[in-house]
């Protein structure tokens, strides 16, 4: 019975997309494309530079400051904002740092599973640290995946325990 349910809410969704599902297609194609363009070196830094990000979004207690007073739609724009240039930069540096050099593995597969896992985190961080949930409403199935709390736990692992399998012993030391 609940899987006749899913299904049947998962074909209701895709014959009637809202523009949550819409938006969240989108950043699924980008990431891959992304993936498939940039390699698995640099989606290894960028992987990287979202959990610092986290890390630093979530401390970053002057950002709050500079939201004081604002409307709850700037106030998200300018953490967006934040989490965006933390990635950029941190990105960067460890692309020139940790992670320089190109990948020998060519691993289709890998680039899919680190790009689609990286998204995945991108969005559900979104959702957890930025007042999005305040801002926007939200399709039943856009909250399940991204927006609770246990679902963001598991955007945090999963890209973790992947790694276990994507990366070559020859690859960790630096």
């Amino acid at each position: 019975m609940f899987q006749i349910a899913s299904l049947e809410k998962i074909s209701e969704v895709l014959s009637n997309p809202t523009w949550d599902i819409l938006v969240l297609f989108f950043f699924l194609a980008t990431g891959f494309f992304y993936g498939v363009l940039a390699g698995k070196k640099k989606l290894l830094s960028v992987l990287f530079s979202l959990y610092i990000a986290i890390l630093l979004l979530n401390n970053f207690f002057y950002l709050d400051i500079l939201a004081q007073g604002k409307e709850l739609r700037d106030a998200f724009l300018l953490k967006l904002s934040a989490f965006l240039i933390f990635i950029i930069l941190l990105a960067i540096l460890f692309n020139k740092t940790v992670f320089r050099g190109s990948s020998k593995n060519k691993k289709w597969w890998q680039v899919f599973v680190l790009s689609f896992l990286e998204i995945g985190l991108f969005v559900s961080a979104i959702f957890q640290f930025l007042p999005a949930k305040e801002v926007f409403s939200f399709s039943p199935i856009v909250e399940m995946l991204f927006a609770s709390e246990k679902s963001f736990f598991w955007w945090m692992v999963l890209p973790l325990v992947s790694l276990l399998f994507i990366l070559r012993k020859k690859e960790i030391r630096p």
